[in-house]
């Protein structure tokens, strides 16, 4: 079992990530899942737990996504260490898994919130990753996304847990990116473009943050 992969670490960013919650931002396909998921894999070394929130895929196939980056996290789910909240699979017509958790409306926030509110405050070391808060913005109004948003920062910050909040960027108000910006630690953003010969290339930059180890644009993967 390997968490180890080619992707670019937070840590190696920002050097200390505890207590921490970043906006990820960038356009689809800028790389930010990936980013997140290695975030994910990287706590699971260091002993923490994991939240995923999952409003843009199905639990099962982001699963898939951790093995291709070289980790199988079957025992972390067995054992509870990473859990999923699916809001993704109502939407599809699919039935939640029952043995995760999961909400069957997107636009109950209330219902979202307490259920986080319940793993923030009995999980250790939680590492909380929201995919995406733009999924999100499109059945709620920008006013109930900055009050969700808002209540998780507030509490993670107050359990000293850490976290990913990941927005595209085109997606949402730019107000709501703004006012999501004034709650966090720190701003990672994706840029997605092409060399010369067509190759997609991803890049990525701390806009802001506590500690900043490496500044300007780097590479997705290393």
């Amino acid at each position: 079992m390997s968490v180890s992969s080619n992707i670019v670490h937070l840590k190696d960013l920002v050097g200390q990530t505890d207590a921490q919650i970043y906006l990820i931002v960038g356009p689809p396909g800028a790389g930010k899942e990936a980013f997140a998921l290695q975030y994910m894999l990287d706590g699971f070394t260091e002993k923490n737990n994991g939240i995923y929130v999952a409003a843009d895929d199905f639990p099962d196939d982001i699963i898939e996504k951790m093995k291709q980056l070289g980790t199988d996290p079957s025992p972390f789910l067995d054992a509870k260490q990473l859990e999923f909240i699916d809001i993704f699979s109502y939407r599809t017509g699919e039935k939640a898994d029952l043995s995760m958790l999961a909400v069957d409306n997107i636009r109950d926030l209330t219902g979202l919130s307490v259920i986080i509110k319940k793993m923030i405050d009995t999980k250790q070391k939680l590492r909380l990753v929201i995919n995406t808060v733009s999924t999100l913005s499109i059945y709620n109004s920008g006013i109930a996304i900055l009050d969700f948003i808002q209540a998780q920062v507030a509490r993670l910050k107050q359990k000293k847990h850490s976290g990913l909040i990941i927005a595209h960027s085109g997606m949402m108000d730019e107000k709501v990116i703004q006012g999501i910006k004034a709650f966090v630690d720190g701003v990672i953003e994706f840029q997605p473009s092409e060399d010369e010969n067509g190759v997609l290339l991803r890049r990525l930059r701390v806009v802001y943050a506590p500690n900043i180890k490496k500044s300007g644009w780097v590479s997705l993967y290393t």
